[in-house]
């Protein structure tokens, strides 16, 4: 009879031994895998950020409300930026006298040393489009007699002394950039930095003169020159405009 009783104690013993290491075991494995799903639905602090719909840039006293999603560039800039809210405030513009209901607007972001990634934006407060325009130093503008076109010019300086400078010419109702009649004039005075443009003035509504140096190259060393001289030499050069021909966006130089 006692040895009946070692044994079925021996057998409680094994019974509730088992089921305390199988609780143990299934609580591990649990908790494992709640923390192997709490680990995968963790997402990086930028993917988090959410931008806002609207938003409102100040610069110089003044602000401007922008649609991001209708200004794309602008928005994929934003999006690939560590610290969103910073980079909205660092973003500048610039108004232009236009006389139009809506806004129009330089936008400049993204500025490094010198030059700024610059956005044409026309807006009512509400609904947005934008032009993308050269990345550059924002410098002033001239509207057209008929105030329906712009030149914008922009510049880039070296060292101080040497400055060259471009032109576009944008269509203002439809937000496009007008091309140059002559590829010879465009590449050198709209899509390459080459020569310094002393002046700018509007012929018409289709074309217009430039100031510029002249030199028979437009090597540093000669523009160097040139600007330390006080006695400059200056050549005038009438530029015409695609009278059909219009682009979505700022082409990039070939």
């Amino acid at each position: 009879m006692k040895k009946y009783a070692i044994f079925f104690f021996l057998l409680l013993f094994m019974v509730g031994t088992g089921s305390i290491v199988w609780l143990y075991l299934y609580n591990s494995s649990a908790s494992g895998a709640t923390q192997t799903a709490s680990t995968e639905t963790v997402l990086p602090q930028n993917e988090l950020s959410t931008l806002p719909d609207l938003v409102e840039i100040k610069s110089e006293g003044k602000s401007i409300k922008l649609s991001l999603n209708d200004i794309p560039q602008y928005k994929n800039y934003l999006l690939n930026e560590a610290d969103i809210q910073s980079e909205i405030a660092r973003t500048q513009f610039t108004s232009l006298d236009v006389p139009s209901s809506e806004t129009y607007a330089i936008l400049k972001y993204g500025c490094g040393t010198k030059d700024c990634s610059t956005i044409l934006v026309k807006t009512d407060g509400n609904k947005s489009e934008s032009l993308t325009m050269p990345v550059g130093i924002f410098q002033d503008y001239k509207l057209s007699p008929n105030q329906e076109r712009v030149l914008i010019r922009y510049a880039y300086d070296e060292g101080g002394l040497v400055k060259r400078q471009i032109l576009v010419a944008v269509d203002l109702e439809k937000l496009k950039i007008i091309p140059y009649t002559s590829a010879a004039l465009e590449e050198p005075f709209m899509l390459k930095p080459t020569w310094p443009i002393i002046s700018y003035d509007w012929i018409d509504n289709n074309q217009f003169t430039i100031e510029t140096a002249a030199l028979e190259t437009s090597e540093y060393s000669a523009l160097k020159d040139w600007f330390s001289s006080e006695n400059r030499k200056i050549r005038k050069i009438t530029i015409r405009l695609n009278s059909i021909k219009r682009l979505d966006e700022y082409p990039k130089a070939t």
